[in-house]
């Protein structure tokens, strides 16, 4: 039996939306060769995040973003110097992404370790 909605605890998303506005600003961003800066904050946010379903999303948002980077060729191929500033600055961001998925592969809460080994490995 649920509780009638004035009794429901109201629970703060705030990160879950924050991480859906940053994905969808990024993927813009990408796909009209933008600014990726928000590239940054969406890292930070998910070294933040305290809910185990927060910082799951965050890393699957991360997960499609850097899919979307290398699919996009923003990690490899011929570049001139600005372009190979930017390569290096994204390759930054996706070591932080990596040494977030490999600390949570020790984290207590199981289905943290199991997001990140799925998110490791996803070939979609």
């Amino acid at each position: 039996m649920s509780l009638p909605p004035t009794k429901r605890r109201k629970v703060d998303n705030s990160a879950a939306k924050a991480v859906k506005l940053l994905e969808n600003e990024l993927t813009d961003a990408i796909n009209a060769y933008g600014s990726l800066n928000a590239l940054a904050d969406l890292v930070a946010l998910t070294r933040r995040c305290e809910s185990a379903e927060d910082t799951s999303k965050a890393i699957y948002a991360l997960y499609r973003l850097f899919v979307l980077l290398v699919t996009e060729g923003k990690l490899f191929g011929e570049a001139d110097e600005a372009q190979k500033v930017v390569r290096a600055w994204i390759w930054d961001q996706l070591n932080a992404y990596v040494d977030i998925l490999t600390g949570l592969l020790k984290d207590e809460e199981k289905s943290l370790r199991v997001s990140t080994i799925t998110s490791a490995y996803d070939v979609r």
